[in-house]
């Protein structure tokens, strides 16, 4: 394949049109098309199981075809969390103003559109032309002016095919990790919260746990509703809270060291459970000099200001920022049961928080805070059952890792062309593995 055969051009040589959606507001429904906004674009995809829905009726009365994008056209963020993209994959959408729309034309796959958007060189110059006196915005115009180098069609299934199969492990890893996190989730609202085994008891119905986590569980309910011997404590009982810090950003012996240092924008995407992708790291240096605390493995982090509940479980030792609070279990609470505990009460921390500038939740705040607490042994017991699922969590989250390096490897040497058949891709594969 000669190099005439490739194409350098303005990115709207390849577009049918770029634009972004509506301004004005649009009525909120339980059902209807989906309402995409910045926020609900992340990890190369469309979050709709967040996303706000509206009428059929504003959908099409209210909407013009630039809100409605097509299935098969690229949504950029150009607002906000700026630079991510992810493809229309259903009908029944419209996006806002802080997302771009582009529609490939036929010279052009969009899932090739996407992987050119996402190549770190085009990427990078997207994210420095982001212009804004107090909020940085990417500006469609600008966008479609930027110059991009494309193959034909054949090259284009060739990178495909190649960058296909591992994007596809990563979602199905995705999806494998949400139903596990559902399975351990569904287990503590049953044992703790729903009170089932007591009530199956007091019912009695058969059992449907083990004969030995069974004889756990107290026969009946108390005047108060809650297991016989269950006494009700405060959050802090059930784990240790560690506060976070940072480092002065003035003095550079303070950064980029070994230590891995958490904040917000480093939370994971939905399902993940684990945070084992950081942006910024610290000095030893920068630890002893500030209130910053390292943790452990198996550490929940909530964030406790601005956004505040956001969870997350460290798949390695970190520090975090003074944004948020490390949990720890106490006692016969382990770190596995931390994880759930921290998000049934998720929504009550969010009500409970305050501030004259920020929402914020305070360690004042989860000794208000009571839940009934059982046994060590039934403790105990659920963290031998929950474990297993999130190690296999875990485990999905550092393989989906370790094939992201693989994937952004390959995605420049593929855009460049340096990557055009099977045997430079076999000759690739056994320089790097």
């Amino acid at each position: 394949m000669s190099d005439e055969t490739w194409v350098e051009a303005p990115l709207d040589h390849f577009l049918t049109r770029a634009t972004y959606g509506f301004t004005n507001p649009m009525p909120t429904t339980s059902e209807g098309p989906y309402m995409v906004t910045a926020k609900d674009i992340n990890d190369g995809r469309i979050l709709y199981e967040q996303a706000r829905r509206t009428s059929r009726a504003a959908f099409v009365e209210k909407l013009t075809d630039k809100s409605r994008p097509n299935i098969g056209d690229v949504l950029v963020t150009k607002d906000g969390t700026r630079g991510r993209i992810a493809i229309v994959d259903r009908p029944d959408v419209c996006v806002n103003q802080s997302v771009a729309v582009l529609q490939p034309n036929p010279s052009i796959r969009p899932t090739f559109l996407k992987l050119v958007l996402e190549e770190p060189r085009n990427h990078q110059r997207m994210l420095s032309e982001a212009e804004g006196s107090t909020i940085k915005h990417i500006y469609v115009t600008r966008l479609a002016k930027q110059p991009v180098r494309v193959p034909p069609l054949k090259a284009q299934d060739l990178a495909l095919s190649i960058i296909t199969p591992i994007e596809r492990k990563i979602e199905l890893n995705r999806k494998l990790n949400a139903t596990l996190e559902a399975m351990a989730r569904a287990l503590f609202r049953d044992w703790f919260v729903d009170f089932g085994p007591t009530r199956a008891k007091m019912e009695g119905r058969a059992p449907y746990l083990s004969p030995d986590q069974w004889s756990l569980f107290p026969d009946r309910l108390d005047g108060e509703g809650k297991p016989e011997g269950w006494e009700d404590k405060p959050l802090s009982d059930f784990f240790a809270i560690v506060g976070g810090g940072t480092p002065k950003t003035s003095n550079p012996a303070f950064w980029d060291g070994p230590v891995p240092w958490f904040s917000v924008t480093d939370t994971p995407a939905p399902g993940s459970v684990f945070v084992t992708n950081i942006e910024k790291t610290i000095t030893e240096t920068g630890l002893a000099g500030s209130s910053a605390r390292l943790v452990p493995k198996v550490t929940t982090i909530i964030s406790a200001r601005r956004t505040v509940g956001n969870l997350e479980v460290t798949g390695r030792e970190m520090t975090f920022n003074q944004s948020c609070y490390g949990l720890q279990g106490v006692g016969a609470v382990g770190n596995w049961a931390t994880y759930p505990i921290a998000q049934n009460t998720v929504s009550q921390l969010q009500a409970m928080a305050h501030g004259s500038v920020f929402s914020t939740i305070t360690r004042q705040t989860f000794e208000a805070l009571t839940l009934p607490k059982p046994s060590p042994e039934i403790l105990e017991a659920f963290e031998n059952a929950v474990s297993p699922l999130f190690d296999k969590i875990l485990a999905n989250v550092n393989e989906s890792r370790t094939l992201a390096q693989t994937h952004d490897l390959l995605l420049p040497r593929l855009m460049s062309g340096e990557i055009r058949n099977w045997k430079a891709y076999m000759n690739f594969r056994v320089r790097t593995h």
